[in-house]
């Protein structure tokens, strides 16, 4: 089943330019949980119930605020007959709902979320008797009636969740969902709302000791995405969402068709062994073709001779006929002692083989000899069939064999050896180290069956184009073993055709290279971020700020930079320590990050000085609002041990705007402020 059996068609579509409102009524009125954002057809970003808790807490004002500048831009998008299940892999691996279906031309033919994926992935059936408390999510998402908006959507941010159950006594008597806030934030609702006053007070429990069936038809019957768990005594657990349900359901549904892709792989393996017998009896015959016959009387006179006969005793036909056997060995030069043997053998009804070595000019052949005696149905005599084979390539292929053999056996790399069909006919002890998988598992499957879903579709068809073109490729890509753990390899291929220019294997040869790219990853990430924080650090951050200002050129919109710094704290550091003072750090840091949109720079220069970029500020006063609540939110206190530490922070702010363009004159400028805010004071803030 493909993507395009299931999506839900026409989906609604807006551009960036599309205000915030209109969008939020559409999805309130037609109770659906995004909208894509489109230029002409083609998708350039998503807005989702998820987006919608940026509205509150932002103070936004969705009548005059474009939803370009919410959406999650770089969606993801899959081709509309994109198989069902890998569609689900690349949800599952992105961590996301909803997945945008294009057509071939890339242009938005439909969307796929949870809700479409439980109707099609066989829910009933593998949901089965699977409790509840082995699905749902346990992480903390509860609050209480005395809570505000504010600090439900910071919970939800923080812990990923898709709704908020508000408790009293441990009991469950309010939710706020991600679907609440779209229609909270249409109505201007305020951050410091109580919850009590805008939860939706009926929230649908199921107790964690019900089957995951029990629960989906509750959600079924009630229409929603998102149960309270609860234990037996009513008490809030945690939370069961549509999404924990379809990925357990995936996680049985992979185990079921691994059983069933491993049953047809013993068929298919039956009967291709059934095919190699013929073929070798086949192979047998043709080669039989070139071996030497002679046949003898009781006196061991030859009395018949075939051609090869001839050609390997270099005689002709009629000279050798009615030679005695012995002195036709001896003629050319064969040894006769273990011919003397199989002679006498034969006689007494026994077949005889023995093997020799023999030089025909300047070749050393190996001649593999083989005597039977020829009776009647009384067991008489009447003479002696011999053949005689020459050996020479088989023996030198034997020794090639067997050096491939412990090359293959004992390189470090994987190595792949497929049919012309990419069925797995062999692997190495290597590739079993690498990923996990032993070679009865993967024999006679394709090797995609390690694909991790982390390269599309136009990465192998680049692939095989270099296969068919140049018989070779070589490059990087990420596999899965058998753990479900990703791994990057190094990886070659190579074709190998047969005598008519025909693929006959393919072989892989690839090393494991995840833990030098960790390294590198490590190391460039070092390069660019604070080892403390993991904020940018002062060359990210002159790098994203050159970026902004560039940008705006050609846009138009305004970058205010917000130079921070903390008041106090060297007295932390000289009073509870270094350790103290690295922590204060950590908390501001994070603070700064959660007060602060994605698309927003937060950077630390050094010591105690922060620094945000803040992209599409219409006005001075955006900035100054925004500063006005990270100096809140740094002064509140920070609790260590049994120590409570107190830090504020002066802050300087610069607007392109009014400054210009120019990188270095907008730091300088909002580093004055900063000091001019130092100098009045301290926690406040003062444009430049």
């Amino acid at each position: 089943m493909s993507l395009n059996e299931i999506c839900s068609s026409n989906p609604i579509s807006v551009s960036q330019d599309t205000m915030l409102s209109d969008v939020l009524e559409v999805m309130a009125n037609m109770t659906i949980s995004s909208v894509v954002v489109v230029e002409g057809r083609r998708p350039v970003g998503i807005f989702t119930e998820r987006d919608a808790l940026r509205i509150i807490p932002e103070l936004l004002d969705p009548s005059v605020t474009k939803v370009g500048s919410l959406m999650s831009g770089n969606p993801v998008v899959a081709p509309k007959h994109l198989d069902l299940f890998e569609a689900y892999h690349i949800c599952a691996q992105k961590n996301i709902r909803h997945l945008i279906v294009v057509n071939d031309e890339g242009d938005l033919h439909g969307i796929a979320s949870d809700t479409d994926f439980m109707k099609v992935l066989g829910l009933d059936v593998f949901s089965g008797q699977e409790k509840v408390e082995n699905v749902m999510s346990t992480d903390a998402s509860s609050l209480s009636v005395h809570a505000s908006l504010n600090d439900a959507i910071v919970l939800m941010v923080k812990s990923n969740a898709r709704a908020v159950v508000i408790t009293d006594a441990g009991k469950p008597v309010g939710i706020i969902t991600e679907r609440d806030l779209v229609r909270l934030g249409r109505n201007h609702v305020a951050s410091n709302t109580l919850l009590a006053d805008v939860m939706s007070n009926v929230v649908v429990t199921v107790q964690r000791s019900r089957s995951t069936y029990f629960a989906i038809e509750l959600m079924r019957q009630h229409q929603i995405r998102t149960l309270a768990v609860v234990d037996e005594d009513g008490v809030f657990q945690g939370l069961l969402t549509e999404h924990d349900v379809v990925k357990k359901i995936e996680n049985r549904y992979v185990s079921i068709l691994n059983t069933i892709i491993k049953r047809q792989a013993h068929d298919i393996e039956r009967i291709r062994q059934e095919l190699d017998e013929k073929h070798v009896l086949s192979a047998v015959l043709h080669e039989s073709l070139g071996v030497c016959l002679i046949i003898a009387d009781p006196a061991n006179n030859v009395r018949y001779l075939n051609p090869a006969a001839s050609a390997l005793f270099g005689l002709t036909h009629e000279s050798i006929v009615g030679e005695h056997l012995e002195l036709l060995f001896d003629k050319i030069g064969m040894a006769t002692e273990e011919l003397r043997v199989a002679l006498d053998k034969a006689k007494h009804g026994t077949i005889y083989e023995f093997d020799i070595t023999h030089q025909i000019r300047n070749d050393i052949v190996h001649l593999h000899v083989r005597i039977a005696p020829i009776q009647d149905q009384n067991n008489h005599l009447l003479g002696f069939v011999q053949t005689i084979q020459d050996e020479t390539e088989k023996k030198l292929s034997e020794r090639k064999l067997k050096q491939a053999a412990s090359i293959f056996e004992n390189t470090i790399e994987g190595t792949i050896i497929t049919d012309a069909d990419v069925n797995i006919l062999s692997v190495n002890p290597a590739f079993t180290r690498i990923t996990g998988y032993e070679e009865e598992e993967v024999r006679g499957k394709n090797p995609n069956i390690l694909s991790s879903g982390r390269q599309d579709n136009a990465f192998f068809k680049r692939l095989w184009e270099s296969l068919q073109t140049s018989g070779y490729w070589q490059g990087e890509l990420w596999n899965r073993r058998k753990s479900g753990e990703t791994y990057a390899e190094w990886l070659t291929i190579s074709v190998i055709l047969d005598a008519d220019d025909k693929v006959k294997n393919y072989i892989a040869v690839f090393a494991d290279i995840t833990s030098s790219k960790i390294a590198h990853d490590e190391f460039e990430f070092l390069a660019h971020h604070d080892p403390l924080t993991k904020l940018p650090n002062r060359l990210l951050f002159n790098a994203r700020l050159s970026h902004s200002l560039s940008r705006i050129k050609r846009t138009g919109d305004n970058v205010a930079l917000l130079m921070i710094d903390l008041d106090g704290f060297k007295f932390i550091n000289d009073q509870f320590g270094h350790q103290a003072g690295d922590r204060v750090l950590e908390v501001v840091a994070e603070r700064l990050l959660a007060n602060t949109r994605s698309e927003d720079t937060v950077a630390r220069l050094g010591g105690d000085e922060f620094v945000v970029v803040l992209e599409d500020i219409m006005e001075i006063t955006g900035a100054t609002d925004i500063a006005h609540k990270l100096i809140q939110e740094i002064s509140q206190p920070i609790v260590m041990g049994v120590n409570k530490m107190t830090v504020t922070a002066s802050v300087g702010i610069a607007l392109s705007s009014m400054i210009g363009d120019n990188p270095k004159l907008l730091i300088s400028s909002a580093d004055d402020a900063l000091y001019r805010a130092k100098d009045a004071g301290k926690n406040k803030f003062i444009c430049a």
